[in-house]
């Protein structure tokens, strides 16, 4: 039996290492966004209802900042409304609510006009304390800004609670469940004379940070 007992605590530490390590590599891999390289230009697209899933995807991060590696403290589903996606969700919604022609004229003047005035984000969060999850306050820890390739930053507007119908946000934004908060996230097209240089510089990072956390989302070119 004393040999049985040496091998069984000889054994148990190797085992638990190798849980360690396995759980470690979980971990870390959640914590990797897909990197996907995208379209930042106005070219024009010949898209059908049923592409929406796909480019939602290519336009989608997903990462988390986590408090003492334990408890994420926002985990949040970021979908940059870019013309590409904005094509590919006039399909979508035009198919959807039957428009007429000039119905979806109408609609794709107006999501031109919204791409060329701002860059704006659809931002699906969640977080493991529902106190932690308030970007729409003005005492938010959390720090939403826009950088570019060259790290020139643009401060956001403030973030807005968005409430959308439920059944609508499934079918376009399907992040959402019981346990987030939908936030839309605008930053205005900078003037001249300003040090930014936006999808020209071939990358834009959506950066959350705050003293319990630390987010960067990063759509390339």
């Amino acid at each position: 039996m004393r040999g049985v007992d040496r091998r069984a605590r000889e054994w148990a530490p190797s085992w638990l290492t190798t849980l360690a390590l396995s759980l470690a590599a979980v971990g870390a891999g959640c914590a990797v966004q897909k990197q996907v390289r995208v379209d930042f230009s106005e070219t024009p697209r010949d898209y059908r209802p049923d592409d929406y899933e796909a480019v939602y995807e290519r336009w989608t991060r997903h990462d988390f900042a986590e408090v003492h590696h334990i408890d994420k403290a926002l985990e949040v589903w970021v979908t940059f409304k870019s013309w590409d996606f904005r094509e590919s969700y006039i399909e979508k919604y035009a198919s959807i609510y039957s428009l007429s022609d000039a119905k979806r004229d109408e609609l794709r003047q107006s999501q031109r006009e919204a791409n060329r005035q701002a860059f704006e984000f659809h931002v699906t969060a969640q977080s493991a304390n529902w106190d932690w999850n308030d970007l729409e306050k003005a005492s938010s820890p959390w720090r939403v800004t826009l950088l570019d390739a060259l790290g020139h930053e643009l401060p956001s507007e403030r973030v807005r609670i968005e409430k959308l119908p439920d059944a609508y946000e499934r079918e376009f934004f399907p992040a959402k469940t019981p346990f987030t908060k939908t936030y839309a996230v605008r930053f205005v097209m900078p003037g001249s004379g300003v040090d930014f240089s936006g999808v020209r510089s071939g990358a834009l990072t959506l950066r959350f940070a705050s003293p319990i956390g630390h987010v960067d989302l990063v759509w390339k070119s």
